[in-house]
């Protein structure tokens, strides 16, 4: 049974750091630990870290905390608080170092702001894992009181410390003819107690008072927030801040200066900040604006903070499943369907499943002699083999009779159009009776374990597309009866010619396909590849209307992909090729690479296999836009914004969609109304609820995150639904076997990431979160 996460919260109760903890600690449903004494070292962990927690000095937070984890054997997550900045001075460099070294010990790192994610840069780490999820706001529950009611001052909520804004907010204070004075509602931070009395000193130069009301119970903060006349939050290095968010939850519209931070608490909950110049003299207009007009300090009715307690409860929660390990499902017939692409969670069957083998051949008899003398060879049961000769026109039909008393073989022929392998190949698994297709070259001689390392694997896992290792030989002058005493180990093999480094490197590189990602159709060749009859027929085989030399099978692989199939390399199951790999050839053979490369590009949504700024007929991302909610302005700013990326189309659905489409006609073909009927070979598919907008390279940040499934909340209005057609296409296989919705299994196989909108420069509204991305 999985282990609940359990939160560690170290610091006083008054902190605003422990305080958001326990906060989010209760929301999760997650079993607090107050002391480093009590932490079990077997269960997931999560932390709110701020090195003045944890530490005396950043070194010393560092060394606690890694005295804490380095016993831990469950997953550990954390939230960075007050991320080191330059504004940090001279302790820059020990904040800096103490963050990064908590940061190499853990599986994920959450921050509360853009801002801070952008900060992180500063710090000079290679990222984990990432996640921006603010700071939750409570709604505020208060009208507005009687004006005679609110106090005449100045407030300013926090800790007292240098740079938190009073000072700044006494010289503002000179400005104003009405005589205010300056509450500080919080105590001092520890160290810095005699600010108290310094400031007190510098209100009366002014003839102002200046009074601290210490440390405040939650249970009467909300009363004395909504007492302030003017609520201020100046602190000029805000990385994520719980005053602004108690100042919002309160009600009110607090007087911030403008900047990175601000800009996004505005592009997540509009209509909650007076935002002003960055300055003293700034500060002072508006405070002068806000005894004027005193209905400007708060909160109009409609506002909607973001996130509510429950919508960062729901991302931390997200977070935390996803921390746990997928698993496989079995399905009735004792097979199996796995997360992602964890060919490895497959248990062995003891079963031989019938077995197809593919060969298109072209004028190639003596070749195709020793793969079949090979196939005779092989340790797989002959009863289990039917053999499939696919020839491309050539003028005499292939010579098999030698072979059919050790065989099944049959053979099946086309018209000479023109080289045309995937016909070809596509003309024999149509007469294929076996539960598994090996298709194999003419030229390429499996040796005897081929088949039965082919099929070990498929036969329990039916999404699985494999390939072989192809290994190069010079068998030039070899006859049939050579292989025969070669596997036979009468005789010596051939020569050895030179392995493809670029496969044999992208094996290495990701252990046998077991990482593999939406580029590694690239090594997929067909000459050696395997997989079951059914996937076969669903992705529908090879493009037939590919002729001419290469790239079928990176078009048949790439589609595979997509529709959910789980990519391995089987590196036992080796054939050899009869000469020299690609790269060693020349002339013609690289004119024919070329011009396979320009034809994939219209079929294959790699965006390294498209010239950029082209339109193609299969675009790699479809949106899907809901209608409802918008009116033909907004409609406008939400497709307009999504068209930022060119190689996508649009679909408008709902009620209103004809109506609210209108207007853009013919402007572009990629708007369109109505549902798709399929994604067809596009990657993406993403569902917009909300008047949502796409910051530049949005879409490319989705995808990016390499997540097969992702909520995005944006602003707490507007929802965006990122899915992958792979996870899509396996779900909706095998959801009535397994008995439940493809909605409930594709999240059981691929999980689901909930992310912030800011992450990927999505807002809500008219407004546009200006980040320095």
């Amino acid at each position: 049974m999985t282990q609940p996460v359990h939160h560690l919260v170290i610091g006083p109760p008054e902190h605003g750091v422990t305080r958001c903890a326990r906060e989010l600690a209760s929301a999760t449903a997650s079993p607090v630990i107050s002391s480093f004494e009590d932490l079990p070292v077997d269960i997931p962990i999560h932390v709110h870290f701020t090195d003045r927690l944890f530490g005396r000095t950043a070194g010393e937070a560092a060394d606690v905390f890694l005295s804490t984890v380095e016993r831990h054997r469950a997953p550990i997550t954390v939230t960075l608080h007050d991320i080191p900045q330059t504004s940090d001075g001279t302790a820059f460099e020990a904040r800096t170092t103490c963050y990064r070294r908590v940061m190499d010990c853990v599986s994920a790192v959450v921050v509360s702001s853009m801002h801070e994610l952008l900060l992180l840069d500063d710090v000079a780490h290679d990222r984990i894992d990432t996640r921006v999820i603010p700071l939750p706001i409570h709604s505020a529950t208060a009208e507005p009181g009687p004006r005679d009611a609110m106090r005449n001052v100045v407030g300013v909520l926090g800790f007292v410390y240098p740079g938190k804004g009073h000072e700044e907010v006494l010289q503002a204070m000179r400005s104003l003819d009405t005589a205010v004075d300056l509450l500080s509602i919080g105590s001092a931070s520890p160290g810095h107690e005699t600010m108290i009395d310094e400031l007190a000193c510098a209100a009366a130069r002014l003839g102002r008072s200046f009074d601290s009301t210490g440390f405040v119970p939650d249970a009467d903060l909300d009363e004395l927030l909504r007492s302030i006349a003017i609520p201020v939050a100046f602190h000029r290095h805000l990385s994520a801040s719980g005053s602004i968010n108690s100042w919002i939850a309160a009600g009110r519209r607090p007087l911030v200066p403008h900047g990175r931070y601000v800009e996004e608490i505005e592009a997540n909950s509009p209509g909650t900040l007076w935002i002003h110049e960055n300055s003293v003299d700034g500060l002072a207009a508006a405070m002068i604006e806000a005894l004027d007009h005193p209905e400007k300090t708060w909160q109009q009715p409609g506002v909607v903070p973001y996130p509510t307690l429950h919508q960062a409860a729901t991302l931390y929660s997200a977070l935390f499943r996803e921390q746990s390990a997928l698993d496989a499902q079995e399905l009735p017939d004792d097979r199996w369907v796995v997360p992602g692409n964890r060919w490895d969670l497959v248990p062995p069957v003891d079963r031989n499943p019938s077995v197809s083998v593919m060969i298109p051949y072209f004028e190639q008899q003596r070749r195709l002699e020793l793969v079949l003398t090979a196939l005779t060879a092989q340790t797989y049961p002959a009863s289990r083999i039917q053999v499939i000769v696919a020839d491309d026109g050539s003028p005499v039909a292939p010579d098999v009779d030698a072979f059919r008393s050790a065989l099944d073989i049959t053979v099946v022929r086309q018209a000479d159009l023109g080289f045309r392998a995937a016909a070809a190949r596509n003309l024999g698994a149509s007469v294929a009776h076996g539960e598994i297709l090996c298709f194999l070259d003419a030229d390429t001689v499996p040796e005897p374990g081929y088949i039965a390392e082919s099929t070990q694997l498929l036969a329990a896992l039916p999404d699985a597309l494999a390939v072989g290792r192809r290994r190069h030989a010079d068998l030039a002058g070899w006859a049939a009866q050579d292989v025969a005493e070669w596997f036979g180990g009468r005789a010596a093999g051939p020569p050895e010619l030179t392995e493809p480094l670029w496969l044999r490197d992208g094996y290495a590189h990701s252990r046998d396909l077991l990482d593999a990602d939406r580029r590694s159709y690239r090594y997929i060749i067909s000459a050696v590849m395997s997989c079951s009859r059914d996937l076969f027929t669903e992705i529908g085989g090879f493009d037939e209307s590919i002729v001419g030399y290469g790239g079928e099978d990176w078009d048949f692989a790439h589609r595979a992909y997509d529709a959910g199939a789980v990519l391995v390399h089987l590196p036992r199951a080796v054939a050899w090729h009869d000469g020299p790999e690609w790269a060693e050839r020349t002339g013609g053979d690289r004119e024919r690479k070329n011009l396979e490369a320009m034809m994939l590009a219209s079929r294959i949504t790699d965006p390294a296999a498209r010239t950029h700024g082209l339109l193609y007929a299969v675009p790699e991302i479809v949106v899907v836009v809901d209608s409802a909610g918008h009116t033909s302005a907004s409609l406008l700013n939400t497709v307009g914004s999504v068209l930022r990326e060119r190689d996508c189309v649009v679909w408008i659905h709902g009620t209103d969609a004809a109506e609210l489409r209108r207007p853009w006609g013919d402007v572009d073909p990629r708007v369109k109304q109505g549902q798709p009927s399929g994604t067809g070979r596009s990657h993406a598919v993403v569902q917009v609820r909300g008047q949502v907008l796409f910051g530049d390279q949005a879409l490319r940040r989705l995808l990016a995150t390499g997540a097969d499934r992702m909520t995005v909340d944006v602003g707490g209005t507007g929802v965006v639904e990122f899915s992958t057609s792979r996870s899509n296409a396996r779900a909706a296989r095998w959801a009535a076997a397994l008995g439940r919705t493809p909605e409930d299994v594709a999240d059981a196989l691929f999980g689901r990431t909930h992310r912030t909108g800011v992450e990927f420069g999505l807002s809500i509204g008219e407004r546009q979160p200006n980040l320095a991305w």
